[in-house]
């Protein structure tokens, strides 16, 4: 059984006709295209809106048994009410997304820089929210945090996750420590549960200086592999399983992100 799942943020670009899907192919069709490639993807619209319940059936229809997918919880949680105040969305966002059954993967806070102004101005408020948002999450589904504050990656963060069984996101982003960085510090501390969820973002405002179209690869990311390639192949030693997403933001086409890391993880 692998260890190592490797998919994009999303399927629907129609940027990818051509270089990822065949010409001419109806966006209908993307989603059984992708998942004859690739065994999970991590869904970026659910942060945008919730999902209807339709749409999840379909997405089952379109894809095998193994096949898992990441959903982003929806903005109106993690950045309008940040935890507060948000059980009827809560519920109606589970709802729909627990149609995909055993597809479902993974639910994804994806949270905001938090400053002195904001709801969460530290790290004890941050886990205060979530340690009382805990209580209305099934146990039944598998949690990921992500955070973009760089100095709240510490010991307390890793420890209230762990004992949550929340998946700290490790990032690939411009802001951020890098991985090297990270593990060299912490180490499998950062692993707080038990698997790895790996996010390569990059940094939207500086690769849409070049281009805003999502069909190639317009940055070199050889370097970021090799310093990524070590780390994963320690937490697969361990008997980690390591779900890793691609972003067409990262280097400006996901596949391609993809097929560049496995250059470097089969050499």
């Amino acid at each position: 059984m692998t260890l190592l799942h490797l998919g994009t943020s999303s399927w629907s670009s129609r940027d990818w006709v051509g270089p990822f899907y065949p010409e001419g192919m109806k966006s209908v069709d993307f989603l059984p295209h992708y998942a004859q490639r690739y065994g999970t993807v991590e869904v970026d619209s659910t942060f945008y809106r919730i999902p209807s319940a339709a749409f999840c059936r379909k997405w089952v229809k379109d894809t095998p048994d193994h096949f898992r997918f990441a959903m982003k919880v929806t903005r109106s949680i993690t950045h309008e009410k940040v935890l507060e105040g948000c059980e009827e969305e809560w519920g109606n966002y589970l709802m729909a997304v627990e149609e995909l059954g055993s597809r479902l993967g993974f639910l994804l806070f994806q949270f905001g820089y938090f400053n002195r102004q904001s709801a969460c101005p530290t790290l004890s408020s941050f886990l205060k929210r979530l340690e009382t948002f805990r209580r209305i999450c099934p146990d039944r589904h598998r949690y990921v945090v992500e955070i973009r504050n760089r100095n709240w990656l510490e010991p307390e963060l890793f420890s209230a996750l762990r004992e949550m069984d929340f998946t700290l996101a490790l990032v690939d982003q411009e802001w951020m420590p890098r991985p090297g960085v990270l593990w060299n510090r912490f180490g499998s501390d950062l692993l707080t549960s038990s698997v790895a969820y790996i996010r390569f973002l990059g940094e939207r405002a500086r690769i849409e200086r070049v281009t805003k179209k999502w069909g190639e690869t317009v940055l070199d990311r050889s370097a970021e592999m090799a310093e990524w390639v070590p780390i994963l192949r320690e937490m697969v030693s361990q008997n980690i399983p390591v779900f890793a997403f691609f972003n067409n933001h990262y280097a400006g086409h996901g596949p391609s992100s993809i097929a560049l890391f496995r250059t470097f993880w089969e050499a």
